[in-house]
């Protein structure tokens, strides 16, 4: 046991030293949980010799990266949540933002997977806008991060076998059909910028209306959760909008400068 938790923590090393990967973070259950599957699918016995099929064959951490991840998504998921943002989150924001002679949208999903989130974000402002009338004036960018190089890939290309939408939505609006494929229309897409970023670092921008981290944030150990949370206040505009996963409203604690707007949709003001 002694030598495989030394493997363990060499392995952890590597990955943070060589790739970037801080690893420290996860619940350690979780990390070697799903390291195991990696290590079962390329059938290695102990920690030391995955470190070596890491070192021979740099593709291997791909898989690693995604299976960390676990990109499991689709559009609207959660409905409910998405039906909030629809009738009043986001017509409040534009409002807010009109008011002030500012007709300009940052929004962030962090922990995009492959696209689905910040596309179905970009597809409600877009119907907002076009309700309300003079979408053309308005500067709209969504920042879609994630770890998953792969993930980002496939979100980039903008391509889906199906889509599901909310209700009184007319696919044909938002996407245009290839074979048995959906493509999102570059009015959508246009919207959207992919990099690849991990939430456990420092935020990469700066004065955000709306953030998206759903179910990501069950991952990690609850001082680090603590972290990204006030990582994510300080880049929030007063007034913005904090949107987490059904299972994470347990993360809030004393101090913060976020209260509930839609509770039971786990959706956050900062004040």
């Amino acid at each position: 046991m002694e030598q495989r938790d030394t493997g363990f923590e060499l392995l952890v090393r590597y990955l943070h030293k060589a790739r970037g990967l801080d690893l420290n973070q996860y619940k350690l259950n979780y990390l070697r949980r799903r390291i195991g599957v990696r290590m079962r699918a390329r059938g290695c016995q102990d920690y030391n010799s995955y470190l070596q099929v890491l070192r021979l064959e740099p593709e291997e951490f791909s898989r690693l990266v995604n299976d960390l991840t676990i990109n499991v998504t689709e559009f609207f998921r959660d409905e409910d949540v998405f039906e909030g943002l629809r009738r009043e989150v986001i017509p409040t924001l534009i409002r807010e933002r009109r008011e002030m002679g500012m007709p300009s949208l940052r929004m962030w999903s962090a922990g995009c997977a492959t696209g689905e989130e910040p596309y179905s974000l970009a597809i409600l402002v877009h119907e907002a806008l076009s309700r309300e009338g003079g979408k053309e004036d308005w500067n709209v960018r969504i920042l879609a991060t994630d770890l998953d190089e792969a993930a980002l890939a496939r979100a980039r290309r903008g391509r889906y076998g199906s889509v599901k939408l909310l209700e009184g939505m007319n696919p044909e609006d938002y996407f245009t059909r290839d074979g048995e494929d959906y493509l999102v229309r570059e009015e959508i897409s246009r919207m959207v910028k992919f990099m690849r970023h991990d939430i456990a670092s420092r935020p990469p921008l700066r004065h955000f209306d709306l953030i998206l981290c759903r179910n990501v944030l069950i991952y990690f150990e609850k001082g680090r959760q603590r972290k990204i949370l006030e990582g994510f206040c300080d880049v929030l505009r007063r007034g913005g909008v904090l949107v987490l996963g059904k299972s994470e409203a347990i993360l809030f604690g004393e101090g913060l400068p976020l209260v509930p707007y839609q509770r039971r949709l786990r959706i956050y003001r900062r004040t």
